[in-house]
């Protein structure tokens, strides 16, 4: 038989270990896809505010007046992904809801 204080903790790191759990999966399925201000770009970034995918409308390099034209709408709508998936990344920490943990009495 264990001590209740032991099995307290048990319980409470295991309720802890799968909201941490649920949290990840929900950040694992965050996508943020946001186009760039001529809409010609549009970059997909993950919950970890990593590029997983770019996509370029056709034309879009030969109908570009220069490649910094081209440079800024590229990393304009990165910037603009990657803060809308921190954004969701840290509403997903908010509404996840922690186990409380119980302290033994002195």
């Amino acid at each position: 038989m264990m001590h209740p204080y032991t099995e307290s903790a048990l319980e409470s790191g295991r309720a802890l270990a799968h909201a941490i759990d649920d949290l990840m999966e929900r950040i694992d399925r965050i996508r943020a896809r946001r186009p760039s201000p001529s809409s010609r770009v549009i970059p997909e970034v993950d919950g970890m505010g990593r590029l997983t995918d770019l996509y370029i409308a056709d034309g879009t390099t030969a109908n570009c007046a220069s490649s910094q034209e081209l440079v800024v709408d590229i990393m304009t709508a990165i910037r603009e992904s990657t803060s809308d998936a921190v954004r969701q990344h840290e509403l997903a920490i908010q509404e996840t809801t922690w186990p409380k943990m119980p302290w033994p009495q002195s």
